[in-house]
């Protein structure tokens, strides 16, 4: 049976008390993280509410209007989800962020408002840092402490959550005068680290998560695991959800064979992978870097030796959540940027099951009215993903690679502390680090 899903739709117009405006919405539009694993950096989430306004309670700036008549930008909104009949104690919050802009299209007999809102992307954009000191540290203490700048002062509330910052595996170099962007230097240490910096959403429900988290990810983090299966028709099995559509891709986009890495001190770390070379021609990537020489090398050699040869990538999944039994809906509602999910797919013609292990990058929800008597919402999710293992890619011709999925370190082993030629951490999986 199908699962029915109640959507809220929140708003601060007047910045102290939400109002709930869910029967007035007609459709909501959600988008954050990336499409593509190679983009460097995660962009702004966004969010759109389409808003019947024939009553006139939304029209921008005017004196009649119920909740239009308000400041209405940097107005905070909540979007949550409940799942009828599910085993969630609180809600599934898809959504936090604040308004930007308020559009207004009228017709003959009534009139349409959409709002339009972003995540806390838009705050870091448009704060400064100048002439700041840092020494030596990991990069997420260098992202704790950029957060607390005066000039940056980002929330850092316990309820709701408003962070979630991972410690790092690289060091960010000892630095004087840094004057910077504040969004821009965070995703520099991000791309220094090879791990992630995003606004998230969703993620299990909890009474202090309302969505809108500032999350970094240290360089081979562990993806959160939801229990979620997604397969084709043919090969569904219990508890399995069945895929509207699914991308793959095989390409040169995924294909970089050399690296130009500009360290914060020393000189311009190099590499190639010759027997690529050989093949596909030589495909660098650059990048500046806030480590040292010696950690900016090992980024380098750690970055092509999982793109050095090209890759069967499943880009793109796309699920109907209402559509879904409703355990399995409630579980894909959780999903948000490093949630893991299994794929078993059997590609028409073929009598071999393709079985892999992704990670999402992004996520885009698509969310209108199902059934006007019940309440009920139509969600569309489209999560875009990369392989889950993070030590290597679908490689055809490979002895072992050549199978998906490849082989994935057990949840409760760090590889989170990797380090190249280390007597003890040069293997994957490592063990368990120490934290002290």
């Amino acid at each position: 049976m199908a699962a029915r899903i109640l959507v809220k739709v929140q708003v601060k117009f007047d910045g102290t008390n939400f109002n709930d405006i869910s029967a007035y919405t007609r459709r909501v539009s959600i988008k954050y993280g990336r499409e593509r694993l190679i983009e460097d950096a995660f962009q702004a989430g966004s969010c759109t509410i389409e808003l019947d306004n024939t009553g006139g309670e939304f029209t921008p700036g005017h004196t009649g209007a119920s909740y239009g008549d308000s400041q209405l930008i940097n107005r905070e909104v909540r979007i949550s989800s409940e799942v009828v009949g599910g085993s969630d104690s609180y809600a599934t919050y898809l959504w936090r962020g604040f308004i930007t802009d308020a559009n207004y299209v009228a017709q003959q007999s009534t009139s349409t408002v959409y709002l339009t809102s972003v995540d806390g992307f838009s705050r870091l954009a448009s704060a400064p840092i100048y002439n700041q000191t840092f020494s030596e540290e990991y990069t997420g203490l260098r992202v704790s402490n950029v957060l607390d700048l005066a000039s940056v002062d980002y929330p850092d509330e316990s309820s709701p959550l408003d962070r979630d910052i991972d410690y790092g595996s690289i060091k960010a170099s000892a630095a004087t005068g840094v004057t910077a962007n504040a969004l821009d230097y965070i995703q520099q240490l991000a791309r220094t680290e090879n791990g992630r910096f995003v606004i998230n959403q969703a993620g299990t429900p909890s009474a202090t998560n309302f969505g809108g988290i500032a999350s970094y990810y240290a360089v081979n983090a562990s993806t959160v695991d939801h229990g979620v299966t997604i397969s084709d028709a043919v090969t569904l099995a219990t508890g399995s959800v069945e895929a509207q559509s699914l991308g793959l891709e095989w390409g040169s986009e995924l294909l970089y064979n050399s690296y130009e890495f500009t360290p914060k001190t020393g000189s311009v770390q190099t590499g190639t992978r010759s027997a690529s070379i050989a093949k596909y021609g030589e495909r660098v990537i650059k990048r500046t870097l806030l480590s040292d020489a010696s950690d900016s090398d090992e980024a380098g050699l750690y970055f092509i030796g999982l793109f050095d040869e090209p890759a069967l990538r499943v880009s793109q999944v796309v699920v109907s959540i209402d559509s879904a039994a409703t355990l399995s809906a409630e579980k894909l509602l959780h999903l948000q940027v490093m949630s893991g999910m299994d794929l078993s797919y059997l590609p028409p013609g073929s009598s071999t099951t393709l079985n892999s292990a992704l990670v999402i990058e992004g996520v885009a929800l698509d969310i209108g009215v199902r059934d006007m008597a019940n309440g009920s919402a139509r969600i569309t999710a489209t999560y875009s993903t990369s392989s889950a293992d993070r030590t290597g890619y679908w490689i055809l011709g490979d002895a072992v690679q050549s199978v998906l999925p490849t082989t994935l370190a057990p949840s409760w082993l760090d590889t989170t502390s990797w380090r190249l030629d280390d007597p003890d951490r040069g293997l994957l999986p490592t063990e368990l680090a120490s934290t002290s």
